[in-house]
């Protein structure tokens, strides 16, 4: 089973700064997630993101789990040493302590396991699995579906997107039943003048024409 983990704001460590551990640092980036990275190297890359902010970085060597009493409430734990025993201790104890858990070297014991992700914009994500069976292989079919995705995946479908989540946060202040509010959103999806503009690139544009069209959904709603 493929889910979406939300990890915004909440508390993520990663501990170890190697070659999975920068990679896992990469995933939660964009997630608006707390992150946390304890590693012996100091890479500059990891030095850079914790310089502008995006991180936590602590420079010490993980010995054994005790350095995990001192992260209480932490979401989510990532262990990506280069020792596969510590990184299942790591697991047990991080799961003992109620956090999802997820060892880079063993897929069996963790809490999920990583999908190979197109990314479209920020905007559009499709993961791709094999349940841990092959990430390499995982990643090769990511490759050729990504290919496909930008093909078939315009401009236009960005900016529908864009626009149904401003009008979705516009409607929830305006409109009170969950059906009404879908019945708006499908609406703008269907007309021809705002996806006219969205085809030129008229963002804005599509937008003050979609608040026209909620005004005056509520005084129809109120006829």
């Amino acid at each position: 089973m493929i889910v979406d983990l939300n990890v915004s704001q909440k508390r993520a460590l990663v501990i170890g700064g190697g070659t999975e551990g920068l990679r896992k640092v990469h995933g939660l980036l964009d997630q608006e997630c707390n992150i946390t990275v304890i590693t012996s190297r100091l890479n500059k890359e990891l030095k850079k993101m914790s310089d502008d902010g995006k991180l936590r970085l602590i420079k010490k060597r993980v010995k054994d789990v005790s350095i995990l009493d001192e992260f209480n409430n932490t979401f989510l734990i990532l262990a990506a040493t280069d020792d596969k025993e510590l990184n299942r201790k790591l697991v047990e104890k991080g799961r003992s302590m109620g956090a999802f858990v997820y060892a880079s070297d063993d897929p069996t014991i963790s809490d999920f396991s990583y999908t190979s992700l197109v990314n479209i914009e920020g905007l559009i994500q499709v993961a791709i699995s094999t349940s841990g069976k092959s990430p390499i292989m995982a990643r090769k079919i990511r490759m050729k579906i990504e290919r496909m995705l930008h093909r078939i995946i315009n401009d236009s479908d960005i900016g529908n997107i864009i626009l149904q989540e401003y009008a979705r946060k516009r409607a929830k202040q305006e409109i009170d039943t969950v059906k009404e509010r879908k019945e708006f959103l499908y609406s703008l999806i269907k007309d021809k003048n705002i996806q006219y503009l969205l085809r030129s690139n008229k963002l804005e544009e599509a937008k003050m024409t979609a608040l026209h069209i909620l005004k005056n959904w509520e005084k129809m709603s109120k006829i």
